[in-house]
C-alpha cells in the first residue's frame, strides 16, 4: 500500500533567519509582512508566549520589546533560496516529490514502521545537516492523515507513523480546526451543527456534506476515512492569471512615480509569464487611495493587447496608457498593480503575418530571461521600471541574503 510523507520546516521563516545567526537560537523571532505590517511568521517560543499571527506591528511591539524579540522583515530571496535547497535534498528520498508549499513537501513511499521511520529521521537529519532547517515528517495513508501526523511529529519526536489502527483515536483527539482544508468559516457552521473533532467530521454522511458543504470538503472526509481522494500534483498547473502589485511605503502624488512602479510590477508579471512559457493577450491595470480615508477613489481599466506577448515593453506601453485613462490629479495614492490575462501557451497563439519582429521579439524576451536567471533579477530590465525609494516597499529589518548575493556573505572572523 502506498503511504504518504508530509515533510513541513519547523517555523520555516524564522528558522531562516536562524541559520547564519546563531545568537538567535531559543530567542523568540518574529517576522513581518510586507512594509512591515503585521506580524506573518513566529518562532515556536514567541507562539508560546501568546503573540497573535495576523497582529499589526504597531500593536505589538511594545510586547515584542518586552520579550527582547527579534523582527525582521521578510526576505522572500534568502527564504525560496533555503526552500529550494530544503526541497532538492527530499527529492534525493524519492523523485518526483509534489511541493505543496515554500515550506512543505509530499513524498510518496511504501514501508513497514520501522523503514518508515528511519527514513523520517534520515529526512530530518539530512535537512537540519545540509541547511540548518529543522523538518518534522508525518506518514499515513492520505495527504489529510499524513498532515494530521505531521503534526503530532512537531509536538513530539519529529518523524511519526500513523497506522491504520491508531487513526480513530487520533481522529477523536484532533479538534476540526486542525483538518487540513477545514477553515475557520466551515468550521462555525459545523460547531452548530455538533461537529467539533475530525472524528465527528468522519461519521457525517456524504450526501449531508455535499449538500452544505462542498465537494472539497467531501474529499476531505474521504481522506480522513482512509481513501486516497485528494489528487496528486506533481505538477503545478499553470497560471491563467498573473497579479503583480504591493502597497506603498509612502503616499504617492504624481503619475510618473505611478507609471515607474506599475512598469516594475509589469516586470514581475512577466518573469512570471516566461517562466512558465507563455504569452498574455490581455491586461488590466488599477488604482487606489487609501482605503479608510472620506476621499477613497478605486478604479480599474481592461486592455486588450494588439497581439499575444511576453516581450516586457510591450505590456509597459499599455500598462501606462491605461493608467493615465483612471489616474486623477490631486489624489494620494497607495497602491497600484497590474493582472495578466488571456494567457496561454506562447505557441497556441495565432501568428500574424504582417508582425515581422514577433520572433525577434520573443527571442530578446529568452534572453532577459535567462540573463536574470544566471545574475540576478535586477541584472537587467526596462530603464522606466528601476525601483524609486518613494514607492519601494517598506523593509527597514531585512536580513541579508546570505546565499544569493555575494556582497552580503556572512563574514568568517
Amino acid at each position: 500500500m502506498k503511504i504518504i510523507g508530509l515533510i513541513d520546516c519547523n517555523s520555516f521563516y524564522a528558522s531562516c533567519e536562524r541559520v547564519f545567526r546563531p545568537d538567535l537560537i531559543n530567542r523568540p523571532i518574529a517576522v513581518l509582512s510586507n512594509n512591515d505590517g503585521c506580524v506573518v511568521a513566529m518562532s515556536s517560543e514567541l507562539k508560546q508566549l501568546g503573540v497573535r499571527r495576523g497582529a499589526p506591528y504597531y500593536s505589538v511591539r511594545d510586547q515584542l520589546d518586552r520579550y527582547q524579540a527579534a523582527v525582521f522583515s521578510s526576505n522572500y530571496t534568502l527564504y525560496q533560496d533555503l526552500s529550494d535547497r530544503v526541497m532538492e535534498i527530499i527529492r534525493s528520498f524519492g523523485d518526483p516529490i509534489e511541493v505543496y508549499s515554500i515550506d512543505e513537501a509530499f513524498l510518496y513511499t511504501s514501508g513497514d514502521e520501522e523503514s518508515l521511520l528511519l527514513l523520517g529521521k534520515q529526512i530530518r537529519d539530512s535537512v537540519i545537516q545540509q541547511t540548518g532547517i529543522p523538518v518534522s515528517v508525518g506518514f499515513a495513508r492520505t495527504k489529510t492523515l499524513a498532515k494530521i501526523a505531521n503534526r503530532y511529529a512537531k509536538r513530539h519526536s519529529g518523524v511519526f507513523y500513523l497506522q491504520e489502527s491508531g487513526e480513530l483515536q487520533m481522529l477523536r483527539n484532533t479538534n476540526l480546526l486542525d483538518v487540513w482544508g477545514i477553515g475557520t468559516r466551515k468550521a462555525r457552521f459545523l460547531f452548530t451543527k455538533g461537529v467539533m473533532t475530525a472524528f465527528d467530521l468522519m461519521q457525517c454522511e456524504d450526501r449531508w456534506i455535499r449538500k452544505y458543504l462542498s465537494l472539497v470538503t467531501l474529499k476531505t472526509v474521504w481522506e480522513l476515512r482512509g481513501d486516497q481522494a485528494i489528487e496528486r500534483e506533481l505538477f503545478r498547473p499553470k497560471r491563467k492569471g498573473v497579479l503583480s502589485s504591493l502597497g506603498f511605503s509612502e503616499e504617492i502624488t504624481d503619475v510618473y512615480s505611478l507609471e515607474v512602479a506599475l512598469a516594475s510590477y509589469a516586470a514581475i508579471a512577466v518573469r512570471k509569464l516566461q517562466e512558465q512559457g507563455s504569452e498574455a493577450m490581455s491586461l488590466t491595470v488599477f488604482l487606489q487611495t487609501h482605503r479608510y480615508k472620506h476621499s477613497y477613489y478605486g478604479n480599474s481599466i481592461d486592455v486588450r493587447l494588439s497581439r499575444a506577448t511576453a516581450y516586457l515593453p510591450d505590456i509597459i506601453g499599455p500598462a501606462v496608457q491605461g493608467l493615465h485613462a483612471i489616474f486623477l490629479e490631486g489624489l494620494s495614492y497607495t497602491k497600484v498593480g497590474i493582472y495578466l490575462h488571456g494567457i496561454d501557451e506562447a505557441d497556441q497563439f495565432q501568428m500574424d503575418l504582417f508582425d515581422q519582429n514577433r520572433e525577434k521579439k520573443r527571442r530578446a524576451a529568452r534572453a532577459v530571461y535567462e540573463i536574470q536567471q544566471q545574475y540576478g533579477r535586477g541584472s537587467i530590465t526596462c530603464r522606466n521600471s528601476l525601483p524609486q525609494e518613494s514607492w519601494r516597499m517598506k523593509r527597514h529589518m531585512l536580513s541579508s541574503k546570505y546565499t544569493t548575493s555575494w556582497k552580503e556573505l556572512p563574514p568568517v572572523s
